[in-house]
């Protein structure tokens, strides 16, 4: 399986990896609180909110809207979706959040906006948002504007496109949570494994969406047995459901 992860050209040529080892090694010489790492990888999913905004203003710009549908209704979807996935991620995060400040002494569990300031005073903490930003900014130039991956988009698939990398990535998170059972906070050695387990996530999704056999078979299992002509639009959409 790792082979083919790495065979993977798109993947290498990015920067997920390269900001994997620029995290363990800000771990590794003591520039980051382990808690950062982690607060971090909660925090990306704003940023995965907000550049995936701008996103679907290409894509609807660039795209007519579905027959009998106007351009203003296809805009209008985009609030929809910032009120949608916000209150997904501010629930998820909120929970996972409470988890780790019930262990965690820095923290409180009020909710109030004195722990974000904390969060935001953790060592390393800015340094890992600012690689978490470049990494996407990078790939939203690269391989969305680049590539033109706006043309000819589905909106309604892109639409759902965030939350499945979203909720498996917040899951993640809550893995070093496990650790404050056993220890007093979380340990390097779990925010490593956060990170890793992060960055093979990464190359295992956007494998699915190279793999054309994969997305074939993922397809027919999800179509309707009455409705063979759908397998393409499906195969499509999977597509952008697994990839950068």
């Amino acid at each position: 399986m790792f082979k083919t992860l790495f065979q993977n050209q798109s993947i290498i040529s990015n920067s997920v990896f390269l900001q994997s080892v620029f995290l363990i090694a800000l771990l590794v010489l003591g520039k980051a609180d382990p808690m950062a790492i982690v607060f971090a990888y909660i925090f990306e999913t704003v940023i995965i909110g907000l550049i995936h905004v701008l996103k679907l203003f290409y894509v609807v710009a660039y795209n007519g809207p579905e027959k009998g549908k106007s351009k203003i209704i296809d805009y209008c979807s985009i609030p929809f979706f910032l009120i949608h996935y916000g209150a997904f991620v501010g629930i998820q995060s909120i929970i996972i959040y409470t988890g780790f400040a019930i262990n965690d002494d820095r923290f409180s569990t009020s909710l109030s906006f004195s722990n974000f300031i904390d969060i935001l005073n953790l060592e390393g903490f800015n340094m890992v948002v600012f690689s978490i930003i470049v990494s996407h900014l990078f790939s939203f130039y690269f391989y969305f504007l680049k590539e033109k991956k706006y043309k000819n988009e589905n909106l309604g698939a892109y639409m759902v496109k965030p939350y499945l990398r979203i909720f498996i990535q917040q899951f993640l998170a809550i893995i070093p949570f496990f650790f404050l059972i056993f220890m007093d906070s979380v340990s390097v050695l779990a925010a490593v494994l956060l990170i890793i387990m992060r960055t093979i996530l990464d190359f295992y999704l956007a494998a699915i969406a190279k793999n054309p056999d994969k997305i074939n078979k993922l397809a027919k299992r999800i179509i309707s047995k009455n409705k063979p002509e759908e397998l393409s639009d499906i195969e499509q959409s999977l597509k952008v459901f697994f990839e950068e």
